[in-house]
């Protein structure tokens, strides 16, 4: 593995604009040169680097404190907001249900992150499967959490931060948009279903 200074001859950086605000760029190399001193670590094993760091990555996209804030944050909403016959947003059976079924995933994704943490204070190595797994149940708990506090909100919901009438600080709107880049930044969750079949269950890898 190899560090390309971003300033160097030939290397060209095109950003690219998404929905959730986040930018992030295609990069193109053309008859890029740098010194060998740039090398990380030792040649032709830089596979293992990657793949080390990708599996830290994949863990830390899904920290439970992503929607901890943001359902707390609804929870107090929905207690101080009142309905058209004068009830509160949350005395709703169904709002209760929304709201527990995030808390109940949080919990679960709360405790697998902790069973890495744990592993890591030992001296354990991070688990493949463990890191794909955090990362296919977090990224897609992350889209349902919002959908589900967008729907608790209502047209609320849908007012962007600094606009009149934005409320919750407008951030579950711009969470909903910024949280769909995490299913395939770090390793698509297709991907990530394919190395936990091979690493956690032993099943042979996909045909390609």
């Amino acid at each position: 593995m190899i560090i390309v200074p971003t300033g160097v001859k030939g290397l060209k950086v095109e950003p690219i604009k998404n929905m959730g605000g986040l930018n992030t760029n295609i990069t193109f190399y053309d008859d890029v040169r740098v010194p060998v001193g740039n090398l990380v670590g030792e040649e032709n094993k830089g596979w293992g680097l990657i793949t080390n760091q990708l599996n830290h990555e994949r863990v830390t996209l899904c920290s439970s404190g992503i929607v901890e804030r943001q359902l707390e944050d609804v929870t107090e909403w929905s207690k101080v907001t009142l309905l058209a016959d004068g009830r509160r947003v949350i005395d709703q059976d169904w709002v209760q249900i929304n709201l527990a079924r995030i808390h109940a995933r949080l919990e679960f994704l709360r405790l697998i992150n902790w069973k890495v943490a744990s592993d890591a204070t030992q001296g354990l190595p991070l688990d493949p499967a463990y890191a794909s797994s955090i990362k296919v149940f977090g990224t897609e708990f992350y889209l349902e959490a919002f959908r589900l506090l967008m729907e608790i909100m209502g047209t609320s919901a849908t007012v962007k931060a600094g606009s009149p009438g934005a409320v919750v600080r407008g951030r579950i709107e711009a969470r909903t948009r910024s949280m769909h880049i995490l299913t395939f930044g770090g390793g698509t969750n297709e991907m990530q279903r394919d190395l936990i079949a091979l690493f956690g269950l032993n099943m042979p890898p996909s045909p390609r």
